[in-house]
């Protein structure tokens, strides 16, 4: 049976894309206001390389009901002959999309509503119809076809490398004991991070692999850089001095412990599809890379994180440039339905907790971090149907 989506674009690509995805139509009509030509053309590249035919119909009205009775007439003349015409009256505007239904209620085989939040597809029935009751959407996104649909392309992540995993498994351990040091010894945390960048250099390349602590370790600072050393993670006798290993290890301890932590909570709780450091571009830029900590998307949601390591309150120039920087990312990222969380190991200042909240960012601190799994799964159970 051969079936053709007819579709309202609008800056939300993921409610057309999504029942796309569920339901491969052999066609997509995408219905396109001058206002919308960048989205269709993302819509339209997201479905062709899914085996999707597209036809864009453009300059549609988005207002004035009576053009868009016209516009959605003219249309019907025009689509390729299929056994069965679906009608997504998600997108558009509020105007489109009852003009669209109006007109084509009758001709259409299906009409559907994409509801996002709640995690499930609609079926709108013809007069006095019974309505079906709502499918759950399948989990069709991953990172990079999420963050597409949001004008940013996947070009590659740290956790998809050959050998990463293996890699960071072994490490796994490790990254948990600094999250237990991050909520009971921060001031340790912090040497061990800066020990580490001076060591990496600005050329990430381990160029002074011998470092010295400000002063002699003792008590619970020397049981932790026992710890360290008996795991591999260092070299270490006793004194000040502490060895590198290599660039691998220091970019670890550098904080790059944090960002594997994170991962691997929400890879454990079987999130579908977890991205550490990410890399990519946005639409409409001169190519600049951009990278992202780390991405997951379950159920078709996406979850941005920022991870820090460094001290705060030092600068409250720089803590704010930090929030507003991942409010910008992280809302261009997220869409509606998106979450985005700061993870510090170092403790917030009460000034950043307020911030974060008025940019709608989730701020966890080191307090926060051994019970991050407990998070993950309120996180996920929070997603509606899919789950």
């Amino acid at each position: 049976m051969t079936r053709l989506h007819i579709q309202l674009v609008s800056h939300q690509l993921a409610a057309n894309l999504i029942p796309a995805l569920m339901e491969r139509p052999d066609h997509a009509a995408l219905i396109v206001t001058p206002a919308m030509l960048e989205q269709a053309r993302r819509l339209r590249e997201l479905q062709e390389q899914n085996g999707i035919s597209v036809q864009v119909f453009d300059n549609a009205p988005d207002a004035d009901v009576s053009r868009v009775h016209e516009f959605a007439l003219d249309l019907v003349e025009r689509l390729p002959k299929v056994d069965e015409v679906v009608l997504n009256v998600t997108g558009g505007t509020k105007l489109m999309a009852l003009g669209f239904l109006e007109i084509l209620r009758d001709t259409v085989d299906r009409r559907i509503y994409t509801d996002t939040e709640n995690g499930r597809l609609e079926h709108l029935p013809v007069g006095t119809e019974r309505a079906e009751p709502p499918v759950p959407l399948d989990s069709v996104l991953d990172v990079p076809l999420s963050l597409r649909t949001q004008g940013f392309r996947f070009r590659s992540a740290v956790s998809s490398e050959a050998g990463w995993l293996e890699h960071a498994t072994e490490r796994k351990r490790v990254a948990k004991g600094l999250a237990d040091i991050a909520r009971d010894d921060g001031a340790f945390l912090g040497e061990l991070n800066r020990l580490a960048s001076i060591a990496r250099g600005e050329d990430d390349e381990l160029l002074a692999p011998e470092q010295a602590l400000r002063t002699p370790p003792y008590g619970q600072r020397k049981t932790h850089l026992g710890w360290l050393r008996d795991t591999g993670m260092i070299g270490w006798s006793g004194g000040r001095e502490i060895l590198f290993l290599d660039i691998e290890r220091t970019r670890f301890l550098n904080g790059g412990w944090l960002e594997e932590y994170v991962y691997h909570r929400l890879h454990d709780e079987g999130i579908d599809d977890v991205a550490l450091g990410v890399v990519g571009t946005w639409d409409g830029t001169d190519g600049a890379r951009n990278e992202l900590d780390v991405v997951a998307v379950h159920a078709n949601r996406p979850l941005v994180v920022e991870c820090k390591t460094a001290r705060h309150g030092r600068d409250q120039g720089i803590d704010d440039h930090q929030l507003y920087k991942l409010h910008s990312i992280g809302d261009r990222l997220r869409g509606v339905f998106g979450t985005t969380w700061m993870i510090s190991a170092r403790t917030p200042t009460d000034d950043m907790g307020r911030r974060a909240r008025q940019h709608g960012i989730r701020l966890l601190g080191p307090q926060d971090l051994p019970n991050l799994r407990d998070i993950v799964r309120e996180w996920k159970a929070g997603l509606g149907a899919g789950t």
